[in-house]
């Protein structure tokens, strides 16, 4: 690895799809403080309509990208999470409790 590489933030990446009835937005990569910004945005622009966030891509998930994903079923209100959820992520939202407020889809 190079020095460069060494202070490369890890990938994040955000996926929109316009449905009839609803937007899905999936994430793959590492959700953390340095990457929760893309979320915001990218649920920004899907206000007002239902929204499925998948994470079956997810490798990583921290406090700041749980407290993205609170925010949005906060802000947006029909919102469910789709999985299936890789080891880290659901390790979370299992300790959080997140799985029994957040509806979540297989």
């Amino acid at each position: 690895m190079s020095g460069e590489d060494a202070f490369r933030p890890p990938r994040f990446d955000v996926t929109v799809a316009e449905g009839p009835e609803r937007t899905t937005i999936a994430l793959s990569g590492e959700l953390d403080l340095v990457s929760a910004p893309q979320l915001t945005e990218a649920l920004a622009g899907a206000a007002g309509r239902p929204i499925t966030i998948d994470l079956r891509e997810l490798a990583f998930m921290d406090s700041t990208g749980l407290r993205a994903l609170l925010g949005a079923a906060r802000d947006h209100g029909e919102l469910k999470l789709a999985g299936p959820l890789q080891p880290p992520v659901q390790r979370l939202l299992e300790l959080t409790q997140t799985l029994t407020i957040l509806p979540f889809e297989d």
